[in-house]
């Protein structure tokens, strides 16, 4: 089985969004919930790239977001690219 295609295109964008927002939670000085983040997000991306893999990135997203007092960013719908 292998990965869905719109999922392979959307993952690596997802991803960069996360070390992105995880990296501007470090900024406001929240080193250690970010180093925490930045490990779940690599272990996420670096396994099976699936729906599992894109909630979690997802997760982690939100998580950065909400520990740095900021705005998530706006993500597409899961399923925006079928």
């Amino acid at each position: 089985m292998g990965t869905d295609p719109a999922l392979a295109e959307y993952l690596p964008v997802l991803y960069r969004v996360a070390l992105d927002s995880v990296d501007q939670l470090a900024r406001r000085g929240e080193r250690a919930e970010a180093a925490r983040l930045r490990v779940a997000a690599g272990r996420a991306y670096s396994r099976s790239w699936d729906e599992r893999c894109r909630r979690t990135l997802e997760t982690i997203v939100l998580r950065a977001h909400t520990a740095a007092g900021t705005a998530p960013p706006v993500l597409p719908p899961a399923g925006f690219m079928s």
